[in-house]
């Protein structure tokens, strides 16, 4: 009986030695798969945002391609224009697109016909903002294309402010008991028959209200006026914290 019992007990420790071995192959190879497993999915994540990256550059790089033909065209433009005689007139075209950008924008002084009106504070009075910006505005409807204010050239960014004793202009500082003068190229069929008669009724209107004593307002037509360019140091040209959209 012992020997039997003896030959069965090797049996059953063989089985268990067995079963744990087999257990800890069974989680090695678990371990293994997951792991095997997660690289893979990072993997496939990586793969996927690197495939994203090269389509975005590909993108990219047919936007510069298509600004790079086009720029390309244009430059063989001008030289095909250079080249037969024709004295470059892309380039004459481009300086001339250019300089009418510039009279537009207030860059260059401009003459024509137009209107005066001279503002004159009595003794006593100070100077009003709101005065200069009423004939200002009257005149923007009355269709003038370039205007000044004391030979300040009025743009879209430009100021008309009081303070206690100035009136602020492009940032420069005119005394509020001086004289104003404002000068606009307005449509020259309309200055005799309709601008000049509406101004003088505008004017009759502002010394009704602020009374005669206080200003004198003058409106008159005049065959030239000049208006000048904007000054480079005026606030209103400043344009560094412009930046371009692409």
């Amino acid at each position: 009986m012992n020997d039997k019992k003896n030959t069965r007990n090797p049996t059953k420790l063989t089985r268990y030695v067995t079963v744990v071995a087999v257990g800890l192959i069974v989680g090695l190879v678990a371990a293994l798969l997951m792991k095997t497993l997660n690289a893979s999915a990072v993997s496939d994540k990586s793969y996927q945002d690197l495939q994203n990256s090269i389509i975005e550059y590909q993108r990219k790089n047919e936007e510069l391609n298509k600004r790079n033909v086009h720029l390309y065209e244009y430059i063989r433009e001008l030289e095909g224009d250079l080249a037969s005689g024709k004295g470059g007139e892309s380039y004459l075209r481009i300086v001339e697109e250019k300089e009418q950008y510039a009279i537009f924008a207030g860059l260059r002084s401009v003459r024509n016909k137009g209107v005066s009106i001279t503002l004159t504070p009595m003794s006593g009075y100070k100077m009003q903002d709101l005065v200069i910006q009423q004939f200002v505005n009257e005149l923007s409807a009355l269709g003038a294309q370039a205007m000044s204010i004391n030979d300040e050239r009025k743009v879209a960014t430009t100021e008309i402010r009081a303070n206690q004793d100035s009136i602020i202009i492009n940032g420069v500082a005119y005394s509020r008991e001086s004289p104003f003068e404002i000068k606009a190229i307005v449509p020259p069929a309309k200055i005799d028959t309709y601008i000049v008669p509406y101004l003088e009724t505008v004017a009759g209107n502002l010394r009704a209200q602020i009374g005669d004593e206080a200003m004198a307002i003058l409106v008159r037509s005049e065959p030239s006026v000049t208006i000048p360019a904007l000054e480079e140091d005026r606030i209103a040209y400043q344009k560094e914290l412009l930046l371009p959209v692409e």
